[in-house]
């Protein structure tokens, strides 16, 4: 895996906890979607940082300076404002997003982040 592979990865990271932040703010925070897209990102964050381990890059400087933007991100991810009581709004009627689910379409965009060749 290359440094850009891990650079794509950890800005990906970054756009979804801006959305998941952003749906914190509003009637997701008790959203069991949300609770479960957060572990979705601690989960991908942690595997990240395990490739990381295991990749050979160039310069170990660089290793150290993307273990620490995991890391941070890992942080931010883990500090996400969710309520400790959770339920799926849908079910409960309270979901005025949609049809679909944001914060699980959130975490779908790492998706479009390309595999390494």
């Amino acid at each position: 895996m290359s440094v850009e592979f891990f650079e794509n990865r950890l800005r990906g990271y970054r756009a979804v906890l801006g959305a998941l932040e952003a749906l914190t703010k509003e009637i997701c925070v008790s959203c069991i979607s949300l609770e479960g897209a957060r572990t979705k990102v601690e989960k991908g964050l942690k595997k990240l940082g395990m490739d990381l381990e295991a990749a050979s890059l160039p310069c170990e400087k660089t290793k150290g300076d993307l273990k620490a933007r995991i890391n941070a991100l890992s942080k931010a991810a883990g500090e996400l404002g969710i309520a400790e009581d959770c339920c799926c709004q849908k079910t409960a009627g309270a979901c005025k997003l949609g049809a679909e689910c944001f914060a699980t379409g959130a975490v779908d965009l790492l998706k479009l982040v390309p595999a390494p060749e």
